[in-house]
This record gives structure tokens, sequence and C-alpha cells, in this order.
């Protein structure tokens, strides 16, 4: 795949050089992918994006956006000539303009491209309303037709759905990858959520303390994290009881790697159960041990003796 993004060595401190924020960071974005930040607040990600935007300048490194060098010891080229686009967190719609003005506002495109955008994002009824007479899934459309009107080589997206509640978040998780999918666009995605990595990415970089730890696709990452770092960020983790070690120090196993069944040869009891709405978390003590599962049994009860097995191939050791 051809990148339309490259970054090398991309170091930024802050506070005197006593905060990194960015530490010799490399990765590339291929074109028409999705590729995301994942971090927790303070990681460096948003720092990176507006590295990459023109908005922070770096201490050091390169930045290549299409076949242009935008940032390096001798370049520096503003934000708009950097044939980028920015989604920002609350969509930063002008109150005092319509629709339509709102999604042309600062372009040169055209009104035969202005309204081809606002069809293929089903917006084109909305284009005398103001943002205050819209939905908030329609407003994200609204954002995004504004971010592609003027078709940047890549759309950088600032933690778009970090303020939504959690029904509408899903909705218009599925609506923007729908939409950038059908225009083909390539995006970075900002996010400290999981579950928003997870959906939209064709692939995801971890960050931390500045430093990029793992690139990879989702279950890439999920399944294979080359981190107990990056393993506990993804989601919980069992440290299996000595006896399945097989004389080995430390090897863990994801929830979903352990499977419950009264048939089961190893035999645990169940200590607590938490009811998630659609499943189980169980937890087991094997031998005073603790090992934890899901489950979608409703019949399980605290104190009861259950079979378990764990699946051999989702052993996960770290060097």
């Amino acid at each position: 795949m051809k990148p339309i993004v490259s970054i090398e060595d991309l170091h930024k401190r802050f506070c005197k050089g006593s905060v990194c924020v960015a530490n010799d960071i490399s990765f590339s974005i291929n074109e028409g992918e999705i590729f995301t930040i994942l971090g927790r607040s303070g990681s460096g990600k948003t720092t990176l994006l507006r590295m990459l935007s023109g908005l922070e300048n770096p201490d050091s490194g390169t930045i290549c956006i299409g076949n242009k060098v935008v940032y390096d010891a001798k370049t520096n080229l503003p934000p708009n000539q950097r044939e980028i686009a920015i989604v920002f967190q609350n969509y930063a719609l002008l109150p005092h303009l319509s629709i339509a003005q709102n999604i042309a506002f600062g372009s040169k495109a055209s009104q035969e491209e202005l309204l081809h955008v606002m069809q293929k994002t089903k917006i084109e009824t909305l284009s005398s309303k103001y943002p205050h007479e819209i939905s908030g899934g329609q407003q994200q459309r609204v954002a995004l037709a504004r971010a592609i009107l003027d078709k940047p080589k890549i759309l950088l997206l600032d933690e778009p759905l970090s303020n939504i509640d959690t029904e509408l978040r899903a909705i218009l998780r599925a609506e923007l990858k729908e939409m950038i999918k059908l225009f083909g666009i390539t995006a970075l995605f900002i996010t400290h959520d999981k579950e928003d990595a997870f959906y939209l990415s064709d692939r995801i970089a971890i960050m931390d303390g500045g430093d990029i730890l793992q690139i990879g696709t989702p279950k890439e990452v999920y399944n294979h994290p080359n981190s107990l770092y990056c393993a506990n960020f993804l989601g919980k983790m069992n440290l299996l009881p000595k006896r399945f070690m097989q004389g080995e120090k430390e090897v863990y196993c994801r929830l979903d790697a352990v499977r419950l069944g009264r048939d089961f040869e190893h035999k645990a009891r169940i200590i607590e159960i938490v009811f998630y709405g659609n499943f189980y978390e169980v937890t087991l003590e094997c031998e005073n041990e603790t090992l934890m599962a899901y489950s979608f049994d409703d019949s399980l009860n605290v104190g009861d003796l259950i079979g378990f097995e764990i699946d051999a191939n989702r052993l996960i050791r770290f060097v």
C-alpha cells in the first residue's frame, strides 16, 4: 500500500524539556486507511495530531504528507498548505451561518461540488437550517462534509465521539465509519476509547508517555500485545495459575480464552459473578489463585464448582 503520511523521528518536549510528548516517533499511514492513535489522557496523542496539522511545532523530525515534506529541519509549512482537514471534538460549527454556509466556509469548491458532498452525506435537505436546529448526528455529518469538501490528503479527527452518551455514540460511530469509507478518505483518529478504536480502525497505534508502543490491526494488538501495558490497556488479563505455567515464569490469557462448562476436566469454585447485561464476568478460585472468565450461563451461582479449560492457542507471553 502507498503511504499518504510518513513521520520519522518526531520529537517534542514541553516544560523546558522535562515532559516528553513525542519520543522519536516514526510511523506511516496508508492511503485509504483509518489509522488510530489510542492512548490515555496525557499520552501525547493530541500533540501528535497538532504537529501533523501544523498547529504545533516539533523539536525535530520529518513529516511528509503525500509526496511533500511539510516539516523538517529546513521546512515548516503552515496548516493551510498541508492539504489536511480537521474534525474537532465539538464539531466547531458557526452558529450564525446556515448548514450550507458552514460547509462552504473558507472553501474554493464550486456549488456543484458543494451539492455533491451534501448529497453524499445525506444532508442536502438541511442546507438552510442552522446548527442549533439539527441533531448531533446531523452536526457530525455537517462537520465531516465541511472537512472533505476540498479533498484533503488526510482527515484528522480529534476525539469527535468523546462527549456523547453511549446510545448515540454507537450510532454516530457507525455513521462516521460509513462516510469515511464511502469517500475513500485517509483518516487519523485520536481517541482514549478502545471500543471506538476497535470499531473504526484498520490499524491502531498504542501510545503512552510520548512513545508509540505497538502498531497493528485491532485483532493483532488485542490477541498479540507486545507488552503487559498494552495487554492491560486493551482489556482484562489473567495471570495463569502456577499449575498451568509448565515451568514458565509468567503466562497470561484474555478472559475470553477461558471456557466454562460442567464437563471440563479442571475444576474451580465460583467466588464472584458480575452481571453486565448481556454477559457475566465470573471469578474462580483455583488452588488459592484466581482466574476470570466471561459466561452467558444464567444458571451459575457463587459457590458452585465448575469445570473450565484454557485455549492453548490464546496464551500470551512477553519476552
